[in-house]
């Protein structure tokens, strides 16, 4: 009975944090429908799973009654490489105002691309939300394909920046430059923008040169 306890505990654990990748990883708030097929239970069990993550704060529903990581996972995240985001977090704000863009920290969880850190600009009404927790794939989206050349520089030969259109998010773009970070940590600046910028490279310009003062703090 002890056994079978303890493996129906590790199994529901297993779920709630497969249920949190997913959340995660998805561009766009989940229904509950839709993590349930994706975790492969059914809709009631999923629902008092959500419940659970609810009531601790790592998931939360929006005004639509949809799925997206809750206020506790940020929190958490805080204490995630505290140097590198003290370090990034004010330059992070000063390009976000300059550019007038959305501008955000990637990390590598040892599985996948990671947003630790984003700021947006201070004067503008409407913009682009990227949320700390996001993660995806290294293949795909410019601050992915940065870190995976930082991973496998062989394979994957190191350029100045990296550009990506609506690879991960419809109808967003990405522009992202390398951190060079002590210890070979991988890691990526990046900004969002709707359409193409007009001036590319004044970007690519001012985010390498924030890339550079970030790892400069970091050492």
């Amino acid at each position: 009975m002890a056994n079978e306890a303890k493996t129906q505990g590790s199994q529901t654990l297993a779920r709630g944090l497969r249920a949190l990748e997913i959340i995660g990883d998805s561009p766009t708030p989940m229904t509950v429908a839709r993590l349930a097929e994706a975790i492969g239970i059914h809709r009631s069990m999923a629902y008092r799973l959500l419940a659970t993550l609810e009531a601790h704060g790592f998931a939360a529903r929006t005004a639509s009654g949809e799925i997206e990581l809750g206020a506790r996972l940020v929190a958490l995240a805080r204490g995630v490489a505290r140097d590198l985001q003290a370090a990034a977090a004010p330059e992070l704000d000063r390009v976000a105002d300059e550019l007038q863009l959305t501008t955000f920290l990637v990390t590598h969880d040892g599985e996948a691309a990671v947003t630790l850190l984003s700021a947006q600009p201070r004067d503008l009404d409407a913009m682009v939300v990227q949320r700390p927790g996001s993660r995806h794939s290294v293949d795909v989206g410019a601050p992915g394909r940065v870190i995976r050349s930082q991973l496998d520089p062989v394979a994957f030969p190191p350029a100045r920046f990296e550009l990506s259109h609506e690879e991960v998010i419809d109808g967003l773009n990405s522009i992202a430059v390398p951190i060079a970070l002590p210890q070979g940590r991988p890691a990526a600046l990046a900004a969002l923008f709707v359409a193409r910028p007009i001036d590319q490279e004044a970007i690519v310009e001012r985010l390498v040169t924030a890339a550079r003062h970030i790892a400069e703090r970091v050492r």
